[in-house]
């Protein structure tokens, strides 16, 4: 496996184990205490986080091959414009829809900041000197 493609399969894969245990441990009191809104209120939720995070890996992978300048404005430009969309999302959804707003905002922002995590870590771990390369390779072009 090539090292973006190990980091692809990485990233998902840690992204999925995560989903799994949260799952794991909330199975038994969503399943005695909830509600059937409630549970498909955080599932809409987590489905909103996990397409977020998708994007916001697909930029990162995107501003690794650009220029530090660029990078950082894909980057934090890309986080701003994302969560603009997830609120903008979250106000139709609470608007005209009949989910239950409390589990539904809950679940977002929890699923929300545990993929940022993950989407940071993943970011930190990046070797500099694998983009001070990726840098050069595009510049010589």
């Amino acid at each position: 496996m090539t090292g973006i493609k190990k980091i692809k399969f990485n990233f998902i894969r840690n992204v999925f184990i995560a989903t799994f245990i949260v799952f794991l441990i909330s199975v038994y009191p969503l399943s005695h205490y909830a509600s059937l809104t409630q549970i498909l209120s955080i599932l809409l939720g987590y489905t909103i986080s996990l397409i977020n995070v998708i994007l916001g890996y697909a930029m990162i992978q995107w501003a690794l091959i650009k220029e530090t300048k660029s990078f950082m404005v894909i980057i934090f430009g890309g986080m701003l414009i994302r969560m603009i969309i997830v609120f903008t999302f979250l106000i139709i959804l609470i608007s005209f829809s009949n989910f239950e707003t409390t589990s539904l905002i809950s679940s977002v922002f929890f699923f929300y900041f545990l993929f940022m995590s993950i989407e940071i870590y993943y970011l930190l771990k990046k070797n500099p000197e694998e983009k001070f390369k990726l840098n050069l390779s595009t510049n010589n072009k």
